[in-house]
């Protein structure tokens, strides 16, 4: 599913310069929702594709019997995590987007009992990490 988004990643940004770099533990496969992990992956990897000036980089590792994803970007980071994660609210009304995607990761990492954290990566840009748990919620529609 990551390479896919990769792909269709390099197509929709083929103007820009990119490098898109992925580090995926071979035990990291999960049981999420198809469409879940593709709105996960989607949005967070389509947000650091538009805002990083060259290099995105996506972690995915089991630890503790937890899945891991963080994604990081080298453009200029985010100024109000907090508000990010808002429906209808963005960072630059100036980049193409609704204000939805990053609130709708929200929610459904919520409704899998897992966490999402904003911050700034080691290149300078946002840094969101994801933690799905174990077990998910049967709110999520798990069978």
């Amino acid at each position: 599913m990551l390479e896919k988004t990769l792909a269709s990643l390099r197509k929709v940004h083929a103007g820009k310069p990119l490098a898109l770099h992925s580090d995926v533990d071979p035990q990291a496969s999960w049981k999420i929702d198809e469409g879940d992990l593709y709105e996960l992956l989607g949005n967070l990897l389509d947000n650091a594709c538009k805002w990083c000036r060259q290099e995105v980089s996506v972690r995915m590792a089991i630890a503790d019997g937890q899945l891991t994803i963080r994604v990081e970007d080298d453009g200029p980071g985010i100024s109000d995590p907090d508000a990010i994660l808002l429906r209808g609210v963005r960072a630059d009304e100036q980049v193409a987007g609704h204000g939805i995607g990053l609130a709708m990761v929200r929610d459904i990492v919520e409704a899998y009992g897992g966490s999402l954290t904003v911050g700034r990566a080691a290149q300078g840009g946002a840094q969101i990490n994801l933690v799905l748990p174990s077990w998910p919620s049967p709110a999520a529609g798990q069978t």
